[in-house]
Formats: C-alpha cells, structure tokens, sequence
C-alpha cells in the first residue's frame, strides 16, 4: 500500500500528471497516424519526465557544488566581514514581525550567516535587492531575520540595490571600501558559489573565501522513488541549467 500511494502521488500530480498526459496525447496521435508530432510529443514528455529526475538533477548540479569545498572554519580569524547572497523571499508572507520570509535557499544561507557570527562576530553584509518594479527587495527582510536571531542591527549592513549576482558584487566592493575591508567569507548556496566567485573575482575583490551552504544533491544511494518524476528535481535540474547558462553569459560579458 505504502508504494502504491507513493505511485500515485507521483503519477497523479504534477510533474507526473503533466508527463503522463503527454504520453496519452502521444499515443492519440500515432493511433491517428500523426507520426510525426506523435513521436515529437514523446520525445518532449521523455526529455521533461528525465529533467524531473533526481540521479539526472544530481549529475548536473554536483560539479557546481564541489567547485569549493566546505569553509575551514580556522580561517575566519583572517577575514574581517561576511557577505550573504540572497536567495528570494516571499513578499507578502505574514511574518511574526512585518510582512515578507524569506525562501528556503535564502533561509539556509542567513542560518549559515548565523553560525558562523556564532563562532566569530563580524559584520555580515546582506546584499539582494529586487528584480522588477513590482518586487520588494530582499535586504531589508532579511536583516529582520538575522536581527530576531541575535544578530545587533549594528553589525548587519544591506545593500537593496543589486538585482544579480554581478551587481552584488559590485555594490558589495563598493560597501567593503568605505568599511574598509579587504577580506570577506562570502556565503551562497554551493550550487551557485562557481558563479558568485567569478562576479566577486572579476568586479575586483580578489580577498574571497567561499563559504558554501545549502547543498541540494542527494549524495546516498537511490531507490525506486528517485527514479520517478518530482518537482524537487525538476527544481535542481533548472538550478543547474541556469548557472550554467548564467556563468556563459558572465563570461560572454567579460568578452565582450
């Protein structure tokens, strides 16, 4: 009974749903003799069912994560600031203070952010602004968060202006300037650190120490339920494809 509900959740709800409609419509049309678009529509429901898949999403998205390895703690001691990559919020979401939370991977890096303030108080700098007119930035929500923890508003500083990765580090480096730091423990998702390294690099701020967080990769062995489709790995599947696409367009911009 347990596998059977597994099944059939992942069948009967989207991605599954999704896939096996297309498979459904595939079959309709080949039993028209729409050979064509019927073998189309199978290879496009069997190019989204393999996206969906874990063991797939874990290849793509393992090489960005062990770019760097794991912060040495003993090196804190030689940097004088931290700086947090957002990672999305939810604008409206009531809060216990305010309105807006943030998303988990935006969650995982301020928790991060936390510990290590824990084991070292320095200045953490919070850098995300927002994307479109309509958004809010991201900074200001999540300073409130690292400030209920324990952090003193004293040594949060926000840049809410940055709507990328580039541009964090180019408003960062202009904030360390008039700090007068030279050394920061930079913190993102691991997925993503290839990417923040090259901006923070290439913007000029040579003195960086990767501090991954937030891994998504499953790093164990698979059973029968990975093998089946999930929004979790159609998830880390498209985080994958767009640092991959993001560090081309970086590098096509340093080119250029």
């Amino acid at each position: 009974m347990f596998i059977l509900s597994k099944l059939f959740t992942a069948w009967l709800l989207p991605p599954g749903l999704a896939i096996t409609m297309l498979f459904l419509w595939a079959l309709m049309l080949l039993k028209k003799k729409i050979y064509g678009i019927g073998i189309l529509m199978i290879i496009f429901a069997a190019s989204v069912y393999t996206a969906c898949l874990g063991p797939l999403a874990d290849r793509l998205i393992t090489p960005l994560e062990n770019t760097y390895p794991p912060l040495n703690i003993t090196t804190i001691a030689d940097h004088d600031v931290y700086v947090v990559l957002g990672g999305g919020i939810h604008t409206n979401a009531p809060d216990l203070e305010g309105t807006g939370s943030p998303t988990g991977d935006a969650l995982h890096r301020l928790v991060y952010a936390f510990r290590l303030y824990r084991i070292d108080p320095l200045p953490i700098i919070v850098s995300s602004g927002k994307a479109f007119r309509c958004q809010r930035p991201e900074a200001p929500v999540l300073k409130r968060y690292l400030a209920q923890m324990g952090v003193p508003e004293k040594d949060i500083i926000t840049d809410s202006q940055s709507r990328n990765t580039y541009e964090n580090a180019v408003d960062v480096k202009t904030l360390c300037a008039k700090m007068a730091c030279k050394n920061i423990i930079l913190i993102t998702s691991a997925y993503h650190m290839r990417r923040a390294v090259f901006a923070f690099r290439h913007a000029g701020m040579t003195n960086v120490i990767p501090a991954p967080t937030d891994y998504k990769t499953n790093r164990s062995c698979y059973n029968f339920m990975d093998y089946m489709p999930s929004m979790e790995g159609l998830e880390n599947t498209y985080r994958a494809l767009h640092e991959y696409v993001g560090m081309l367009y970086y590098r096509l911009l340093v080119k250029a």
